[in-house]
Parts: structure tokens; C-alpha cells; sequence
């Protein structure tokens, strides 16, 4: 078995939960499984493989595994390899939210975690040795919860727009296929498996401290792709810390939100009584971050901290259900200065629903006023465009162009200039990914194409060109929509969305609510006096 990560060695040495999956598969006597990274690909063969597992994380990998589907010398499409192919399937957080616009490149997708489903992929892979492939895919969907096969669930368009139906092609199908997850990490705590100088973080050794997070902020994946928010206990934690120390001074602590972890002030005073310490941290959120937390930071030499605060504007931030007080992130940088801490990096967006001009006005006078009151603060503002994610509440809502995303990011450059240091996102690649995070299977060949093109932003509009012939619908393949009416488009709560085949845990009319796409909740912003705020045409409210 092979288990590819589609980027490179060092990014790969980096990515915990596919060094974690491979060290559980690794440590199984039944299973012979070696890594796979896109620069180590020249001389391989998967001839002797049974299967090839993808670590998906980002939709933008998407063009890294088409190149290497390629430079394996495999046919890019499932249907066009024969019996003597591997099974090639994905995991991870964006197959498990929307596989559909990489449908046909796989034989099937794991929903959920790898710790949850693994296990029970490669019981029954054994039991079906000697089967017709088409046999095995069958039983796999049939009998291993979690695992969508994308063949047999049968997706009718309307011409050159929504979705119609999708039909499971057999009585015996589940429709949805449920998210497995597990719920006790006593067993499942992630650490690196292997250390390398060469890594991204290199010679680190990395541990779970959290997984997802409680806060659930309308625009985030791993908020309600992760649920529940949970985490190892402190012992646990400990017990792999000094296992790393064993090898290295550095440890990395994931998680989407480590301070929410409720033992993780013991954490910090274990970590302050190692020494020689060198500790790197994802983001906080402002309104945790104490003393003790920046002290420990200290301790271990971390010269930055990262605060994700969204918006400037506190209504903006009520609007995405980020209860955040201007005053918390106002004392978080004063506890990032008192410690002495020199660098203080802000992550940001821009375009998120129902944005207004005074709303970006608050972001440059919140940088403006932690300048002011830090002058010797090194503040640097990391800029993303809001990119609207499938099975979060704001999977209807409407992005806006690239155009109008690259007006902001200009206007946010030009006054803050010689205060912070401005890191924007590509708007045009944000526009990219946000079509493939609702996008569909007649995605497929587009990103063929995009990558024979050149994969770059130029290739966008070759892709589309060259594909127009097959927009009329000849040969019986499905027209393509144009890709703004993937990324810009409000779609209506009544619609069929591409990954209504999955159910993660919370139902679509929850969802809908909370998106604030309602009457109900249209009011409420109305009732904010905005002057600026304009209205969108009202969508149905769900039953």
C-alpha cells in the first residue's frame, strides 16, 4: 500500500495527521505500507500496491495529485483503470466536507477520521481479495461505515446549472454516508511518528493538544467538520511531550484552538519547567491568551504570537459568530508587550457576509490603535478573503468578485502602511478554491485541463476556453457552468448541494439557521442600523 501526501517531503514531514495515520497502519503486521511525496515520485511504481491512500487538506491539492497521478503513469479518471490498478482513495478535511469536484479521480473517500475508519477499510480489503473491483467497491460502501463510493451514487443536472437529484445506484446504499469519528483520543492522540531535519518545522516533534473547536464561527470548517470539539487529556499530552524530549527540544503544539484545551494552564506550567525549550503554537484567540500562556511562550522562545481575530468590527465579528470583544484583543496585545514578546501577527478577512466600508474602517483603526499603544510592537496583518466552505452555515452565501476582494486588500495596504506589515491571499486563488469548496464532479475536467494549461492563474481562462466545446454538451458529457457561478453565487436553502451525499453531524436546516440567511435572522442585522447595508434577495426559510 502506498500513502501519498501531494505536496513535498519537507511540507509532508510537517503534516501530523498523515504521518500519524501512516505510523497506525505502519504498526499493523498485516499491512506493508510505504510514504509517497510529489518529489519522490520519478522512479516509483505502484504495480505491487493494492491500494493508494491520499492525504487531502487543501482543495487546491488537487493539482499536485493530478501531477502525480500522471508521473505514476496511472489514468487520472477511476473508471478509465483497469483490474490490475490499485484502489485509490482520500481522506481529510476537504474530501470529507465536499469530494465531489475530485469525485472522479478516486475509487472512494473516507468520511471522517482515519483513526475511525481505517481500521475496518483494510479488515475488509483483505476479506475481499480475488473480487472484481466493481464487486469490492460495492461491498466496501455497503459494509464500512464511512466510505463513499462516488461511482454509485448517480448525480442528474440541469443543463449548465443545479443539481437535480442524487440517486444511490443500489437499494443497499446509505445516503447520507455519516461522519465516523472518535470520541475517546486516549487512544488516539497524534504525534510524530518520525523527525527530519528537512521538514518545514525541522527536527519538531508535534502533538495533538486539541481537535476542532467549540466556538463555532460560521465561516469555519474545521468548526463544524470536527465536531465534537475535544482533546487528550493532560497526562496523555505529557506522556508523548517527554516521549519528543527524548529526541528533540522542539515541540509543536496543534490544534485549531490549544488554549481552549480545559487543562491547558497545567500544560503551560509543565512546559515552563523543561529546559532549553524551543515551542511553536497555532493561533489564539485573543480573549484566552494570559500571562501564563505568554510566559510559557517566552520560556520556550517564541518570538510571535498569532491571534485570530477576523474583523476590526465587532458587529461584523457578532455576524460570524465570533463573540469577541474589541477590549479582548485590545488586552491580548497588551499581555503579548508586557511579555516582551516582539511580534504580534493578526489573521484577518475580507468579503465576509454582509461586509460594509465602515466595517474595514474598524480593522485599519483597530491596527491603527495597538500601533499606538505598542509602538515598539512588530504588528503584522495577515489578509485572507473569506472563502465560503461546504457544511458550515455559510455554504449558501455569496462570494464576491476577485475584482472587488483585490479593491479591499489595495485600500487596506495603502493605510496601513508604515504601520504593519500587510500579508494579503491571493484573491484570485481564494476565487479558485472557493469554487472547488462547491464545486461539483463537472469540476473533473476542468482541472484536467487547468493543470495541462499550466496550473497558474493564466491557465484559469485557458481551462475555460478550451473546454467550451464540451459546454454544448457533446459526447454526452454534462455542460460545465462558467466557475463564478460556482464561487459567486448565493444558492437557495431548497437547492440539491453536491455534498447533500454527506452528513457530518449537524443537519442542513441547523445550518441554514445559523447562516443568518433567514428572515429571522435578516432582521436582526437590519435591526443593527447599518447605513450601509444593503439587502440580498430573501432565500426560503427551511421547513
Amino acid at each position: 500500500m502506498a500513502w501519498l501526501y501531494p505536496y513535498t517531503y519537507p511540507v509532508a514531514a510537517s503534516a501530523l495527521g498523515y504521518l500519524s495515520l501512516f505510523a497506525t497502519l505502519d504498526q499493523r503486521r498485516d499491512v506493508a505500507i510505504r510514504r509517497l511525496t510529489t518529489d519522490t515520485l520519478e522512479n516509483e511504481s505502484l504495480h505491487t500496491d493494492e491500494a493508494l491512500g491520499v492525504s487531502f487538506s487543501f482543495e487546491l491539492d488537487a493539482i499536485e495529485l493530478i501531477k502525480a497521478l500522471d508521473t505514476l503513469g496511472m489514468p487520472l479518471f477511476a473508471a478509465d483503470r483497469d483490474e490490475t490498478a490499485p484502489l485509490v482513495f482520500a481522506g481529510g478535511p476537504v474530501v470529507m466536507t465536499n469530494p465531489e469536484p475530485y469525485a472522479d479521480f478516486f475509487d472512494f473517500f473516507l468520511v471522517g477520521e482515519g483513526e475511525a475508519t481505517l481500521g475496518p477499510l483494510i479488515d475488509q480489503l483483505k476479506a475481499l481479495r480475488g473480487l472484481p473491483k466493481a464487486q469490492k467497491l460495492l461491498k466496501l460502501a455497503e459494509s464500512v461505515p464511512g466510505i463513499y463510493v462516488p461511482s454509485l451514487y448517480r448525480v442528474d443536472y440541469e443543463p449548465g446549472g443545479p443539481i437535480q437529484a442524487i440517486t444511490p445506484c443500489h437499494d443497499t446504499l446509505p445516503l447520507p454516508i455519516r461522519k465516523q469519528y472518535v470520541g475517546d483520543m486516549s487512544a488516539t492522540i497524534a504525534s510524530s511518528p518520525i523527525l527530519s531535519p528537512d521538514a518545514y518545522f525541522a527536527n519538531t516533534f508535534l502533538v495533538e493538544v486539541m481537535r476542532g473547536c467549540p466556538h463555532r464561527c460560521r465561516f469555519c470548517l474545521a468548526s463544524y467538520s470536527m465536531l465534537p470539539a475535544r482533546g487528550p487529556d493532560f497526562g496523555l499530552i505529557r506522556q508523548h511531550i517527554e516521549r519528543g524530549l527524548q529526541y528533540t527540544r522542539k515541540i509543536g503544539l496543534v490544534g485549531a484552538l490549544i488554549s481552549e484545551h480545559p487543562e491547558f494552564e497545567a500544560l503551560c506550567d509543565y512546559l515552563r519547567t523543561i529546559p532549553d525549550l524551543q515551542i511553536g503554537s497555532a493561533s489564539l484567540r485573543a480573549d484566552t491568551l494570559t500571562d501564563d500562556i505568554a510566559r510559557t511562550f517566552v520560556h520556550g522562545g517564541q518570538k510571535t504570537v498569532t491571534l485570530a481575530v477576523e474583523s476590526g468590527s465587532e458587529r461584523l465579528r457578532k455576524r460570524i459568530n465570533k463573540h469577541l470583544s474589541t477590549d479582548a484583543i485590545l488586552n491580548a496585545a497588551d499581555v503579548v508587550a508586557r511579555n516582551g514578546i516582539p511580534k504580534l501577527k493578526l489573521y484577518m478577512m475580507v468579503g465576509l457576509p454582509d461586509e460594509t466600508p465602515d466595517d474595514l474602517e474598524a480593522s485599519i483603526a483597530l491596527v491603527k490603535t495597538l500601533k499606538q499603544t505598542h509602538p515598539a510592537l512588530n504588528i503584522q496583518f495577515g489578509c485572507s478573503t473569506h472563502v465560503p466552505k461546504a457544511a458550515t452555515p455559510f455554504q449558501w452565501v455569496a462570494r464576491e468578485t476577485s475584482t472587488e476582494l483585490g479593491k479591499k486588500h489595495r485600500y487596506l495596504q495603502k493605510q496601513l502602511a508604515h504601520i504593519a506589515q500587510f500579508r494579503p491571499s491571493s484573491s484570485k486563488w481564494d476565487t479558485l478554491q472557493a469554487v472547488l469548496a462547491r464545486g461539483d464532479r463537472r469540476l473533473s475536467r476542468w482541472l484536467v485541463e487547468f493543470v495541462r494549461q499550466g496550473a497558474n492563474l493564466g491557465a484559469i481562462n485557458r481551462a475555460s476556453k478550451a473546454l467550451q466545446d464540451l459546454n454544448t454538451g457533446n459526447g454526452g458529457l454534462e455542460p460545465i457552468p462558467p466557475l463564478a457561478w460556482y464561487a459567486e453565487r448565493e444558492r437557495p436553502f431548497n437547492e440539491v448541494l453536491a455534498w447533500d451525499t454527506l452528513h457530518l453531524g449537524v443537519d442542513k436546516a441547523v445550518l441554514y439557521t445559523e447562516s443568518g440567511l433567514s428572515a429571522t435572522a435578516r432582521t436582526a442585522v437590519f435591526q443593527a442600523k447599518d447605513r450601509a447595508y444593503v439587502d440580498r434577495p430573501t432565500a426560503p426559510t427551511p421547513p
